[in-house]
């Protein structure tokens, strides 16, 4: 059984709205590598270059995002004199608050490793 073309397109406009809201608002399960997914998946069904030319130029955009949001920040975090032991502690502390305590995990997390890394004082 084949679905109508229109089914797969309205399919992966909903995957990919749903991704670029959890972009934005980061309570959301999501994101980046969900949108690209979808994308992905589109090229495969349609199965024509323009699809991957589409694709391809839409991971670039993507892994350009996901870089760049990390190396601003570390930048300015570097910039303001704090170490890199420092955010790296805090950025493991984050990655297991947001296991241990969802959805604010995170924000809990790296300040607390921060906090610990610079002694706790």
């Amino acid at each position: 059984m084949t679905l109508p073309e229109w089914t797969v397109e309205v399919l992966v406009a909903l995957v990919i709205a749903f991704g670029i809201a959890g972009i934005i608002v980061p309570v959301l399960p999501g994101g980046a590598l969900l949108v690209a997914a979808a994308i992905l998946g589109w090229a495969i069904w349609l199965g024509e270059p323009t699809g991957w030319v589409i694709f391809g130029i839409s991971a670039a955009f993507i892994a350009i995002g996901l870089v760049t949001k990390y190396a601003i920040p570390g930048k300015r975090l570097k910039d303001s004199g704090m170490p890199l032991s420092t955010q790296i502690v805090g950025a493991i502390l984050a990655i297991i608050g947001f296991f241990v305590i969802p959805v604010v995990g995170v924000f809990v997390g790296f300040p607390l490793g921060v906090f610990l890394a610079e002694g706790g004082h």
